[in-house]
């Protein structure tokens, strides 16, 4: 298999060559008979199937990279089928007619791009981030719809302008197919699925690209030679870059993991460059098109501006989630202790705040027999109780291990004491640990006074209910502890 795909990558370079060598030639001066002008193309293709298959039967690849692999098989020998049907047509009938797109080569094209972009739809793309796969897809629109305005002005209208035919018709069909391939690749390219090799898939990426926008050249080779043929050039081109792109797949067999990546992609705003210079020469030479081009151009300026809105969007989002999870404890969800020093920082020392400190009685021995599944699961318990518990304005906290508080502001006694008997008959119902059911018992201290020493007082009270059984608070006062 790898002896297959190496000579096939090198075979279509040569092709590719000869191709070039006998386009320039002709260019100059024709030589030769016509049909040597398109004799590489029916080697191509087989070549390059080859190389898909040896690539799609390596073991070493993960199962999607081989499905994909194998999907795109059958693509290049149906291209090359439809190039040589139009071939045949072009050297039965010389000189005939400007467009030679017959029904078999319209059949051929069609069944390899249903083949591609069932291939690329199957191909599982985004990062699992809310919101990824809609900026992708909106990248991907955005390209697409540039790649469509050029078809359109280049193809399209003059075709419209000839008549409508039953050819042109399925010609039309076939230019959708191809933007839907656009589409696609552009998704996956968009999306770097890391699976797939990021260097290969762009080739595969510039094949189509190539395939679907060189055509339009076509009047400047008929210029030059009633011989020549833009396929005869671009053809052997696409057959080599996709050689090299399975060759790329081979040499990094491996998923790799996804590199840092800046948050946008390239390709829409190279779209919308080239849709802007194409709106500028359409001004310059006054087309008729001129109106659909605009008209394009500020509809992919307000896609690229709604996509720059949503990314910032994203970014507040993601800084939001950022600097909750470095405030927050990421078990009970309760703040952390650092948010907690700064809320008690910034109390006025005007004597109307308690200070409500909370420990598990137990807990290590519970982590011990049940294990710490059981241990996180009494933890969260305890988190939901205290927010439960308290006021708008107040602050539950975990601490650390099974330490939290409470930041109770412009409290009384009473005030805070019911605080804590809430937090007490949150915690009285037990918890089922498997086929037991765990009682929460819980020490609170409580204390009030300057933002000073504050804690080190409720730490004095906590530790006295310590020493009463079942679940109790204190009040340390100032100058001694009692029962709140």
């Amino acid at each position: 298999m790898d002896w297959n795909r190496r000579l096939a990558s090198r075979a279509c370079l040569a092709l590719f060559m000869v191709a070039s060598a006998l386009f320039a030639v002709t260019v100059v001066h024709p030589a030769g008979p016509a049909w040597l002008l398109w004799a590489t193309i029916p080697v191509s293709g087989p070549l390059v199937s080859v190389a898909f298959w040896s690539v799609s039967r390596n073991v070493a690849l993960p199962g999607p990279t081989r499905r994909f692999w194998r999907h795109v098989t059958p693509v290049p020998v149906l291209v090359a089928a439809g190039q040589t049907a139009q071939a045949a047509d072009v050297l039965a009938h010389p000189g005939v007619r400007t467009s030679y797109t017959g029904p078999w080569m319209l059949v051929f094209d069609g069944l390899a791009l249903v083949c591609l972009i069932h291939a690329l739809i199957r191909l599982p793309v985004g990062d699992g981030r809310p919101g990824a796969g809609a900026r992708v897809a909106l990248d991907s629109g955005i390209v697409a719809l540039a790649a469509a305005v050029f078809i359109w002005h280049f193809g399209t209208r003059q075709a419209l302008a000839a008549g409508v035919t039953p050819e042109l018709l399925a010609s039309l069909g076939l230019s959708v197919l191809a933007i839907l391939s656009v589409f696609a690749l552009a998704k996956a390219v968009i999306a770097d699925y890391s699976a797939i090799d990021a260097r290969g898939l762009r080739m595969l990426a510039v094949c189509v690209l190539v395939g679907t926008l060189t055509p339009m050249l076509q009047p400047l080779a008929a210029a030059a030679d009633e011989r020549l043929f833009m396929a005869q050039l671009y053809l052997p081109l696409i057959y080599l870059l996709a050689a090299r792109a399975a060759e790329a797949q081979w040499r990094a067999p491996a998923p790799r993991a996804k590199s840092a990546r800046r948050p946008y992609s390239v390709l829409p705003y190279a779209a919308v460059a080239a849709v802007d210079a194409l709106l500028l020469v359409s001004a310059w030479r006054d087309d008729e098109d001129l109106v659909a081009v605009a008209f394009t151009a500020v509809a992919l300026t307000g896609m690229v501006a709604f996509r720059q809105m949503t990314a910032l969007r994203d970014n507040s989002r993601l800084l939001a989630r950022l600097d909750h999870q470095a405030s927050h404890d990421a078990l009970t969800g309760l703040a952390n202790r650092a948010l907690f020093q700064r809320r008690l920082d910034g109390l006025c020392d005007d004597g109307d705040a308690h200070v409500a400190l909370l420990d598990l009685d137990g807990f290590k021995a519970v982590n011990d027999t049940y294990g710490h599944e059981a241990g996180d699961l009494l933890l969260t318990r305890v988190g939901a109780a205290l927010t439960a518990a308290v006021r708008p304005g107040d602050t539950a906290a975990r601490l650390g291990g099974d330490e939290f508080v409470l930041l109770l502001p412009g409290t009384s006694c009473a005030e805070a004491a019911a605080v804590a008997d809430r937090v007490v008959a949150g915690l009285h119902d037990p918890v089922p640990v498997g086929d037991r059911k765990l009682h929460i018992r819980a020490s609170i201290g409580i204390a009030c006074g300057p933002a000073a020493g504050l804690l080190r007082r409720a730490d004095t009270a906590m530790y006295a209910a310590k020493r009463i059984p079942g679940s109790r608070h204190l009040h340390h006062d100032q100058d001694s502890v009692r029962a709140a």
